[in-house]
């Protein structure tokens, strides 16, 4: 049989409208999280508390409203909730330049805008995730999985490092009409998928709580679902502190290096992520179960590298590990989700696991400090990385004891 390229997927219409749907929005919403910071220290006079506070305004409405995203994202037409999301984002994000011009924008309807955008998100991200089993075939959902992520890592690094560029043409407030047009362009691309062909669903319409009862009895029975939400959890806790504040202070600490060099190595690792999830589509049989151990233990093992030593070289090696164990671990867990979940509840269990990303950042950039008064930043990527290793080695013992292939 004929190889399977990345460039058949083009020949499917849906699929072609979801990959430029997602680098339009993902584009955008880059460039609003950049922008979004610079105007709130505006505002506000470099204010560390309001900063912290609109960052809060961003990631609580995950935790609040992820799950019920899920349901709807279930219950209804995807392709409609991603539409219809797009719109109300875009709407939302022309708000900012309009209420700016009348000399009416605060940091209150600031916040606000942010938490909306949010609440729309919780929509957006679980219909994205669930659709694409109904819009390809199954056979094709590694690479067009690899693709996309590819397409949104991508994104990651090439945004942050034109934002001079876009700012030479333009001025910052218009950055937000930027986002504006490119979620409308999303949005144009959404309305003209076409109706899933490939998979018909007849949604039985129960209660909510029936609904989630239902989800999280699947999980709780499923238990290679529920060991990789949890070892999903566990490292995004570990490392979520550990990178944003711990690894900072350890340049600055023991590198005696500063944002620069913290700008170079976050590069590196989109871009060895980046290229990690393009290489891992080409492989023609993918054992997804087997990817995520190994992406965990890569994981790891990149911290445990950091805490070793201070020298640039290794810790520059440690970020590319850390990369491809990143990349590894996030396409073999969608795989197994849209492979081994019943679509019924793809979208809930997409949200739950989404809840549990936002829940894992919050209290992991809450205690992050606490733990630095009695560890040292050495210290603490060391007993991370071992942390880390070892739910992976657990996994592996885990998985045996179950006799999965």
């Amino acid at each position: 049989m004929p190889t399977f390229h990345y460039g058949d997927l083009f020949h499917e219409k849906n699929f072609r409208l979801l990959l430029f749907a997602r680098l339009f929005n993902k584009t955008a919403m880059t460039l609003f999280q950049l922008e979004i910071i610079w105007l709130t220290m505006e505002i506000t006079h470099q204010s560390a508390l309001h900063l912290s506070i609109i960052v809060i305004a961003g990631t609580i409405p995950f935790i609040f409203f992820g799950l019920y995203g899920g349901s709807i994202a279930d219950r209804y037409a995807k392709k409609k909730i991603m539409r219809y999301s797009d719109v109300a984002i875009a709407l939302l994000m022309l708000l900012i330049p309009i209420l700016f011009y009348l000399d009416c924008l605060t940091f209150l309807y600031l916040a606000l805008i942010y938490f909306l955008i949010s609440t729309c998100n919780c929509f957006l991200e679980p219909s994205f995730r669930a659709i694409l089993p109904e819009l390809v075939p199954t056979k094709h959902l590694q690479k067009g999985n690899a693709l996309l992520d590819s397409i949104q890592r991508g994104v990651g690094i090439l945004i942050p490092a034109t934002i001079g560029l876009i700012l030479f043409v333009t001025i910052p407030i218009h950055i937000f009409t930027i986002c504006f047009v490119l979620f409308m362009s999303s949005a144009f691309c959404h309305f003209n998928i076409s109706n899933p062909k490939r998979l018909q669903i007849s949604v039985d319409k129960t209660a909510e709580q029936s609904d989630f009862k239902q989800t999280f009895s699947y999980i709780k029975s499923a238990k290679i679902i529920l060991f990789i939400m949890f070892i999903q959890g566990i490292t995004i806790f570990i490392n979520t502190g550990l990178w944003r504040v711990g690894l900072p202070l350890y340049l600055e600490q023991h590198a005696d290096k500063g944002l620069t060099t913290y700008g170079i190595i976050t590069g590196i690792l989109g871009a060895t992520a980046f290229a990690t999830s393009f290489l891992l589509g080409f492989i023609r049989k993918i054992r997804p179960l087997v990817i995520f151990i190994i992406g965990i233990f890569l994981w790891g093992a990149g911290l445990l590298l950091i805490g070793l030593s201070p020298n640039l070289l290794t810790i520059y090696v440690a970020t590319v590990c850390i990369g491809i164990g990143q990349a590894s671990e996030g396409l073999s867990r969608l795989l197994i989700f849209q492979k081994d979940i019943p679509h019924l509840l793809l979208g809930k269990v997409f949200s739950i696991s989404s809840s549990i990303n936002y829940v894992s950042d919050t209290f992991s950039l809450a205690v992050i400090s606490s733990i630095l008064i009695v560890l040292t930043t050495s210290n603490l990527f060391l007993l991370s990385g071992i942390g880390i290793m070892m739910s992976s080695i657990f996994g592996t013992i885990y998985l045996k004891k179950h006799e999965l292939k």
